[in-house]
């Protein structure tokens, strides 16, 4: 939809003529924001992130300049206030636009998740299931029995004793309407109980992973040897963990192409300034075709980018990488570490 490189009709009061990106900018000012939404919504994250980023160096517009990218806006937009687009209203306008479509797909969040608990909870190993539901009242763990199916549940019952067995089976069968704020406090309970643990227990390994990930290879063997001999399991997990920007040449496709679909052009962009041809050639191959182009187009007339930034993208792109292996979403493949 967007065209990097595509110039306005006109040139602006600075001199230059406006890029494509900016060019959208002004259009979608001057539509107003309610129109601007619709038409925002058919934009994906990528090209919502170039027009944003345009405002950066994008000049104020005036209306003259404005009738020279669109002639057929001349009549209504002649006739009243004098328009001027200024950079950061278009920001403004797109951010907001944003921000309220996010709201609207958030409203229906947390019905998914509920929902998910419980698929989450069946998954669970038998003896972790049976852990949990020991240390629930009978009537929770006869109602999550229940959730869970009939062949689920009766493996997880055999393994209570004989007492407790015929208590809960007389539970289950007794289980009429519950009220829906009863189902959701212990659905609530599940996710922090059971889920919310792992999720914060992954995102300490991640934290760990990223501090080696920037210390030199000695040091970051010297600190896994000292974690396996207090948690050994928690170091085996960071070891996996260990990544660099040029370890992405070892990802599978699939895995690279997952991971970039979550990285937006401009970034891997300023990630790839300097980097090998065989890293960038890998990179390059996972974004969409229209992503490439872009940053092919970018590459070849390269930008002074600061070493700092070129290092921010980076640690960006591999602070993904090392999330999605935490989820279980990619595969690190195995690092030439020193054994710990």
């Amino acid at each position: 939809m967007l065209s990097m490189r595509e110039p306005a009709s006109g040139q602006n009061g600075n001199g230059r003529k406006l890029t494509g990106p900016e060019k959208v900018g002004v259009l979608l000012l001057a539509l107003g924001k309610q129109r601007a939404s619709e038409l925002l919504k058919k934009f994906n994250p990528e090209e919502l992130n170039i027009i944003v980023r345009a405002t950066e160096v994008m000049p104020t517009i005036s209306a003259a300049e404005l009738e020279s990218i669109v002639e057929e806006f001349e009549g209504q937009l002649g006739l009243g206030t004098p328009f001027v687009a200024r950079p950061e209203d278009v920001k403004r306008l797109v951010t907001e636009v944003i921000s309220e479509n996010k709201s609207s797909v958030d409203a229906g969040d947390s019905v998914v998740a509920r929902q998910d608990v419980w698929g989450r909870l069946a998954a669970l190993p038998d003896d972790a299931l049976l852990s949990y539901l020991q240390n629930q009242s009978p009537q929770v763990a006869a109602y999550c029995l229940d959730r869970l199916g009939s062949e689920r549940a009766s493996v997880i019952l055999k393994a209570f004793p004989p007492e407790m067995r015929n208590d809960l089976l007389n539970r289950i069968l007794g289980i009429g309407q519950i009220a829906p704020q009863v189902i959701e406090a212990i659905e609530s309970s599940l996710q922090e109980e059971l889920f919310d643990v792992d999720r914060r227990s992954a995102d300490k390994l991640i934290t760990m992973a990223g501090i080696l990930n920037n210390m030199d290879r000695e040091e970051s063997a010297q600190a896994l040897r000292y974690l396996a001999s207090i948690k050994p399991k928690d170091a085996e997990a960071i070891r996996k963990m260990l990544f660099k920007f040029e370890d992405l040449v070892k990802l599978s496709a699939k895995a690279m192409t997952v991971l970039m679909d979550g990285i937006p052009v401009e970034r891997t962009v300023i990630a790839l300034q300097g980097a090998d041809p065989e890293l960038q050639s890998k990179v390059l191959a996972a974004l969409s075709p229209r992503a490439r182009r872009m940053a092919e187009a970018e590459l070849q007339s390269p930008a002074n980018v600061a070493a700092r930034d070129i290092a921010d993208a980076r640690r960006t792109i591999v602070d993904s990488v090392l999330r999605l292996s935490a989820e279980g979403t990619i595969e690190i493949p195995n690092q030439n570490v020193d054994a710990i």
